[in-house]
């Protein structure tokens, strides 16, 4: 924006301004009165910058501000008053009466110039005012979108921080049960949650990662929640992917995971976990199937899900598409299409 303000001042400088004198033909006062000429420009340029950099914007402000543009516009009225009374044509008061006609021509010279001096200062005014308030307007479309992004920035924040106490919670609930049976897998479920500590810590201050980070994020996730399962359940992850270095929000992916293996594992009936990420061009695709219990539905908030859901809104507004819902046979499907863009 700062250089089309640098262009729109010399474009004034150096062609509106030349344009209308060559229009209103007042260059014939240089012949004659060439202080008078030279001073009236530079007021012209004066008067520009005076209301384009100062007055405008004061305008829009209460208090002093306001008063001191008004102030400003007054002073620019009383020294251009001064201008258009200045004595052009001089032998105006030196005449004999006896000379009517001359009388009236210079009468009509004098009136003319003055005219010439108001429709200068005008039309500058307006073209002033037009790109001033062109400028203005655009000063606070900037500022309010920079109030929503950092009012955006903080929802992300506040939703990636919910997201990880229920990752945590998940798992250290995972390490528990094998503490309590005494199991060997323990000490690498351990190291697993180590892993993925780290790359929670990581990646808590980045707003994308890229898409072979999540996905490697996701395997380790799945293989620590497999060590937890008995015969009963099945679980496949598949992932086909053209671009690892496509970027997408660090945890968004895992929220649809952790949330089947919490309602869709049961340790004594037969369950499934059925898992597949695909990506084409600028075009992801996740899908997550996985059983459903009458008993686990019936407590489910799915907080998680809806978080992400408000983190889509904001990060994909009109470039995502989240399907979700229950099937007669007591499967719950998840289908997540991102419209993405490469690191």
């Amino acid at each position: 924006m700062k250089n089309v303000s640098r262009y729109i001042d010399l474009a004034f400088c150096l062609i509106f301004l030349p344009l209308m004198i060559l229009v209103f033909p007042v260059e014939r006062w240089w012949g004659t009165y060439p202080v008078f000429f030279s001073s009236f420009i530079g007021w012209l340029y004066i008067t520009y910058f005076v209301y384009k950099y100062f007055v405008i914007p004061r305008l829009f402000h209460a208090g002093r501000q306001r008063i001191y543009a008004l102030a400003a516009i007054a002073a620019s009225l009383l020294i251009t008053f001064f201008f258009s009374s200045y004595e052009i044509t001089s032998p105006l008061y030196h005449i004999n009466q006896h000379e009517r006609e001359l009388y009236s021509y210079l009468i009509w010279g004098v009136r003319q110039n003055q005219q010439a001096v108001w429709l200068h200062y005008i039309v500058v005014v307006i073209f002033c005012f037009a790109v001033g308030m062109l400028n203005e307007a655009y000063r606070q479309r900037l500022a309010r979108e920079e109030v929503e992004y950092e009012r955006n920035k903080a929802e992300l924040a506040l939703y990636k921080a919910q997201i990880n106490p229920h990752f945590l919670f998940n798992t250290l609930n995972t390490i528990y049960g094998l503490l309590i049976m005494h199991s060997d897998k323990t000490e690498t479920t351990l190291e697993q949650f180590i892993n993925l500590t780290k790359y929670m810590y990581n990646n808590a201050n980045h707003e994308f990662i890229s898409l072979s980070e999540e996905v490697e994020y996701i395997s380790q996730y799945i293989d620590l929640q497999k060590l937890r399962l008995n015969e009963f359940a099945d679980v496949s992850f598949s992932y086909e992917v053209e671009s690892p270095e496509m970027s997408v929000p660090p945890m968004m992916l895992i929220t649809f995971v952790e949330n089947a293996f919490k309602y869709g594992i049961s340790s004594n009936e037969p369950c499934f976990i059925r898992i597949h990420l695909d990506q084409k061009d600028d075009t992801l695709c996740f899908e997550v199937a996985n059983s459903v219990f009458e008993r686990n539905v019936k407590n489910s908030k799915r907080m998680g899900i809806e978080n992400c859901r408000k983190r889509l809104s904001l990060l994909y507004p009109g470039r995502h598409r989240l399907d979700l819902g229950c099937s007669r046979d007591n499967t719950f499907h998840v289908r997540l299409e991102l419209k993405c863009a490469p690191l």
